[in-house]
């Protein structure tokens, strides 16, 4: 069984306070399984260990208990932690408006900030590149559209317009991995 940084599961809480302060949080916290309850009613560590599995049933808990659509709230969970993550561990690519650079220095500080399978990148060309995310655990829909805001989201940050990015392969559809092209104007 594969563990996740506590930071990914501190984006969903703090998604779920912007929301809607602790009335959204309680209502999740109400209906996860007693050993989720329990930690995730204590305060959750960013660079501790969690189990993958206790993400998966917040993210399903998430999804069934805000009225929006599924994708919707986890493309935004995911633009949020971009906003966050990057501010704190990328400075230096947002202030140079480098797109890739910070695809790039994904690799070196991935084992530290998500701690989740593994991330690889290849420039394709100065406004191109292919990201893959190779997970050693089924993972599900939601974390993908998560993952893929973040790519989107940080590279806008970094300078990049009218960002674009196409999923050639999915693991939580029967891939075996999430590959994505992305795309992006100066």
């Amino acid at each position: 069984m594969s563990d996740i940084r506590g930071l990914i599961i501190q984006s969903r809480l703090d998604y779920l306070e912007k929301m809607g302060g602790n009335s959204h949080f309680q209502n999740v916290l109400s209906k996860l399984n007693e050993s989720a309850r329990q930690t995730i009613s204590e305060q959750v560590f960013i660079t501790n260990l969690y189990p993958f599995r206790l993400l998966q049933e917040l993210d399903t808990v998430i999804g069934e208990s805000l009225d929006k659509p599924v994708e919707t709230i986890f493309r935004e969970i995911g633009t949020q932690y971009a906003d966050v993550i990057l501010d704190r561990y990328f400075y230096n690519y947002i202030e140079t408006q480098n797109p890739q650079k910070f695809l790039a220095q994904i690799k070196n500080l991935y084992p530290y900030l998500w701690n989740f399978g593994k991330y690889s990148y290849q420039k394709v060309e100065p406004t191109r590149a292919l990201v893959h995310f190779d997970y050693d655990e089924d993972i599900h829909k939601p974390y993908c559209w998560f993952t893929q805001a973040l790519l989107i989201r940080g590279v806008e940050i970094c300078g990049g317009k009218n960002v674009q990015l196409t999923e050639s392969e999915c693991e939580a559809e029967d891939g075996e991995a999430c590959v994505y092209h992305l795309s992006w104007e100066q």
